[in-house]
């Protein structure tokens, strides 16, 4: 059974309250606007390159306001101050963490622990959480001024005596190991600047043999996702793949007329007109019959073109990160030749096998191993670069290759895979199609997913075929 919704109730209700409010109705399934393919209960292996079910990329999703974000993100904070830190500090052996931020020159983790409201810290921000013990949880204070809409208790003292009002605070909390944001492999975790750092040893003299890097603690905090947050990052992806949809569609394109610079800045500016923000410039690429290789810029869209796209948005304090691709119909096609859609499934045969090989405990790397030799053993020639995403569009966590690091990352690909985490599935495969004469063809697919103890789940289905233009 499938209920449809008239337009003017749907958006008038949260994106997200839908899917409940159909549960209560009977679990129908909502086509709205974008359908999400059902998850293949097929072995990895079984099968390869057959094309599951096919989903519907319709435009349009209601972006929430301002003051709609802010309660949201609100109560994401205050759930993940109350329940996930106390874990994450304990797992580290970290009693006492301190940020440190100036304005303008936040730390990375900075936003992460600031409500909507905050654009960036005040003059100088002395963040401080300090775990008082089992049942007790984690106290949120502010040395300084600022309450941060209240999400912190204030340490009161002037701007010019910050540094001591943190000494006091240690003297009277005693924590046996201090964490701090310096890290030579983390990037995300490497937010103290020099300065600081220096006015930090300063001030505590006498307790720095008990400051520790709390890099750990700090990708921990920066990967792990809520279910209400990934239950809005559905609908934050349904913004980001209405985008592409609208794109790659003649709504944009006029064959023959469009460049690929014109298509890469109206999703710009369209993004900037809903009000978000985009984390890249968007990418947009033309690979064509008897033409080597993708090239972008101001040519010039043919018919027969296979064209692609890389693209991600900022909303809700989350970056997406999308990689689609489209074709031009020639006269009289009504759908792409079947070498290219070969290569799409032989993409997507990718993306099964690097999900199943990748799994929680496993490490970045061991999963990459096994992830390039199943596939050459199927005959795909591969290659994978997988990255965290989140509060940052290359988020803290394990990677999966990068582009230029097939035999695995140094350091961070030695980290393993945790539960309750999201990734962007990056990855492409060079396949050549009949019809072009068996000319190689990129398919560079990238698509974001939830991993959890039972497995992995797409947030927003995946492409299963070509979006068409006409």
């Amino acid at each position: 059974m499938t209920l449809s919704l008239p337009r003017a109730f749907r958006r008038a209700l949260p994106p997200f309250a839908l899917p409940a409010l159909l549960v209560l109705v009977g679990g129908a399934k909502l086509l709205y606007p974008l359908t999400v393919q059902a998850q293949s209960t097929a072995a990895p292996g079984d099968r390869p390159y057959v094309v599951p079910v096919k989903t519907a990329f319709v435009p349009e999703e209601r972006v929430l306001t301002h003051r709609e974000q802010a309660g949201l993100v609100r109560g994401w904070l205050e759930k993940r101050f109350e329940t996930l830190l106390p874990g994450l500090m304990r797992r580290e052996g970290i009693d006492m963490w301190i940020i440190i931020s100036r304005e303008y020159n936040d730390d990375p983790v900075f936003r992460s622990l600031s409500p909507f409201e905050t654009y960036s810290s005040r003059r100088r921000t002395i963040l401080v959480f300090h775990d008082r013990g089992e049942g007790e949880g984690v106290e949120a204070l502010s040395v300084g001024r600022f309450a941060y809409q209240g999400l912190y208790t204030v340490v009161p003292t002037h701007n010019d005596e910050q540094f001591e009002g943190l000494r006091a605070l240690v003297e009277e909390r005693d924590p046996r190991r201090i964490g701090i944001n310096v890290s030579e492999r983390w990037n995300h975790a490497d937010g103290l600047t020099a300065t600081q750092r220096d006015a930090l040893y300063a001030a505590l003299e006498g307790y720095t043999d008990r400051i520790v890097s709390a890099e750990m603690l700090a990708v921990g905090w920066l990967e792990t996702r809520l279910p209400e947050e990934t239950a809005a990052y559905r609908h934050i992806m349904r913004v980001a793949h209405s985008v592409i949809g609208r794109a790659f569609s003649n709504e944009v394109i006029v064959p023959g007329l469009t460049t690929a610079n014109d298509v890469r800045w109206w999703m710009r500016q369209q993004v900037a007109e809903y009000g978000l923000d985009g984390w890249f410039h968007p990418s947009v690429g033309i690979q064509r019959q008897g033409r080597e290789g993708r090239f972008s810029g101001d040519e010039v869209i043919r018919r027969g073109d296979m064209l692609w796209t890389d693209f991600g948005i900022h909303y809700l304090g989350f970056a997406t990160d999308t990689q689609h691709n489209a074709y031009v119909l020639r006269p009289g096609e009504t759908d792409a030749p079947e070498g290219l859609k070969a290569g799409l499934r032989a993409a997507m045969r990718l993306q099964d096998i690097t999900r199943a090989q990748s799994r929680v405990g496993r490490t970045g790397n061991a999963a990459l191993a096994a992830s390039l030799a199943q596939a050459r053993d199927e005959g795909l020639d591969a290659t994978v670069y997988w990255h965290s995403i989140g509060y940052h569009g290359h988020a803290a966590g394990v990677p999966l290759g990068m582009t230029d690091y097939q035999d695995g990352v140094p350091v961070r690909g030695e980290t393993t895979f945790k539960p309750d985490t999201w990734h962007s599935v990056e990855l492409n495969v060079v396949a050549p199609v009949p019809e072009w004469d068996d000319q190689p063809v990129k398919f560079s697919m990238e698509e974001d997913a939830l991993l959890t103890e039972d497995g992995w789940e797409w947030i927003l289905g995946r492409q299963e075929y070509f979006y068409l233009i006409r």
